[in-house]
């Protein structure tokens, strides 16, 4: 019998993984669930039949039994897939979107997980989903202290597919959540999941506070169903637009929802789109055009950075490519200038507002999604500079390179050697190895190593996956300093191994 989740919970929460242990050798194994075998719960949404039962035994086992029962699950056949899915759902049902971040991050922490192990030789694939299941039980635990979330199935009757999107969309604009709620439902149950993922992309983009979660959401919902299936989208929108919806007329890091770079965005794209050359949104650089618009937005006025990018598109002078490099190196250099919470999001929310803009289908959507990453850049400009931690005086665009070795192996760990204690000082020797080695896949390869063996917070992955794949989509002469940026929150050689994952090692072994 499952004991009460509130009470199990609370003798649980402060149990380590490491108390399992102690017998390892023994490990039992453990059969497969069937789809039968879980009591059903009328007050919570039922997943997906081939993913409900191994979500439930997530949910129901102690955190300090959970590496043990999933070992033994692998054993028995659960497949990668299923493994992923039943991580990403249990933090949907179990843990509260509103925020969207904090303890949340155990549901944005799949993607990126999942992105480095895809790299990730054969033997270690497992190991970030291992780190995502201690980090769900950790979130699932602090969610029970928190009120005890869990999501319930709709209610209400919802619009006909005719009327889905007007009432989606009328509901979105009155932060209405229990009409929202019902029109998603609506939408995900008679559309097709490349028309609903459309109608999302600006709902992502229109509200920064929170540091640029509700992007990162929309972006990362998207990219884990795509991999998991799209028959688990609906509790995932559901959840997605909980979160979408919060805040409303709060003013939350600096802003209210009327005082940001949005509405005026939106006007300004509305009024640009059937004027604008056709091939506006290209990839093509301009190193000028770059480095004027990151001087803007240096400035922090989202009106003139937000209005520069639009006036270098519709001259010509410019494609998107050009306004994407400036955004980017403002993240970058923003995180040089004040290391922390605020500059990881700065990298991970454009990284998801420039993913959004490469896969949504509509212009307007796509220059709004543009604009938005300059106006962020301003936003998160004006909000850091008034925290107690000053602003650097770094300029990216004009870091100078560090002397180093010329021996690849030595290059490298002399850099994660050196990133440990001082990133500043790491920074201009990523950048010269960037330059003499344009592609740096041992850099990678040993960035993942020693994030898998010392990772200690969500943002060490998700940090990691954005600023990956940012290198690839800059223009080639920005390269290094994408890779100058990265050492600012990756692990060095010299920080602590995670016991955790020691002891996740063997059981992946094992399985």
């Amino acid at each position: 019998m499952i004991p009460n989740r509130r009470d199990f919970l609370r003798t649980t929460a402060g149990a380590g993984l490491l108390a399992s242990f102690a017998d390892w050798p023994g490990l039992r194994a453990l059969g497969l669930l069937t789809a039968a075998e879980p009591d059903v719960t009328p007050d919570i949404v039922q997943l997906h039949p081939d993913i409900e039962p191994l979500v439930r035994l997530i949910e129901d086992t102690p955190r300090e039994k959970c590496v043990e029962m999933m070992a033994g699950q692998l054993r028995q056949g659960v497949a990668y897939r299923q493994f992923l899915a039943a991580l990403f759902l249990a933090g949907i049902r179990n843990v509260n979107p509103q925020p969207p971040g904090f303890k949340f991050h155990c549901v944005f922490v799949i993607h990126a997980a999942h992105q480095l192990s895809l790299d990730a030789p054969v033997g270690e694939r497992l190991l970030p989903l291992f780190w995502a299941l201690d980090e769900f039980k950790k979130s699932q635990a602090e969610d029970v202290q928190q009120g005890d979330f869990r999501l319930r199935p709709v209610t209400g009757n919802l619009p006909s597919p005719e009327r889905a999107w007007s009432e989606f969309h009328e509901a979105m604009d009155a932060w209405d959540e229990p009409r929202a709620d019902r029109a998603i439902a609506a939408l995900v149950r008679s559309k097709g999941a490349h028309e609903v993922i459309e109608g999302l992309w600006r709902y992502g983009a229109r509200d920064y506070r929170n540091i640029g979660h509700k992007a990162i959401f929309v972006a990362n919902s998207w990219r884990t169903l795509q991999t998991i299936g799209w028959q688990h989208a609906e509790p995932v929108l559901r959840s997605l637009v909980l979160g979408l919806l919060d805040f409303k007329d709060q003013e939350v890091n600096s802003y209210t929802f009327t005082s940001q770079s949005y509405l005026p965005n939106v006007e300004r794209a509305q009024q640009a789109i059937d004027k604008l050359p056709g091939d506006w949104s290209q990839t093509t650089s301009n190193a000028a055009v770059t480095r004027d618009l990151l001087g803007a937005i240096r400035g922090g006025d989202s009106q003139v950075a937000c209005a520069a990018a639009l006036s270098a598109l519709a001259s010509g002078s410019a494609s998107a490519g050009a306004v994407w490099d400036a955004t980017h190196l403002a993240a970058g250099e923003l995180m040089m200038r004040q290391p922390g919470i605020y500059g990881i999001h700065t990298v991970t929310s454009v990284n998801a507002l420039h993913y959004a803009f490469r896969t949504a289908a509509r212009p307007a959507n796509r220059l709004v999604l543009l604009l938005q990453g300059v106006g962020w850049m301003c936003q998160f400009r004006n909000l850091m500079a008034g925290k107690p931690q000053q602003l650097g005086e770094v300029q990216i665009a004009d870091l100078a390179p560090a002397a180093i070795s010329a021996d690849r192996p030595t290059a490298l760990d002399d850099l994660f050697a050196t990133l440990t204690n001082d990133p500043a000082g790491a920074a201009p020797k990523a950048l010269a190895y960037a330059r003499q080695h344009p592609q740096p896949d041992d850099f990678a390869r040993q960035a993942r190593q020693l994030i898998f063996r010392k990772a200690a917070d969500p943002h060490h992955y998700k940090y990691a996956a954005a600023i990956f794949e940012d290198y690839g989509l800059v223009s080639p002469e920005w390269r290094p300093s994408m890779l100058a940026t990265s050492v600012y929150y990756l692990r060095g050689s010299g920080a602590a191994d995670s016991p955790l994952m020691k002891q996740v090692a063997e059981a992946v072994r094992s399985a």
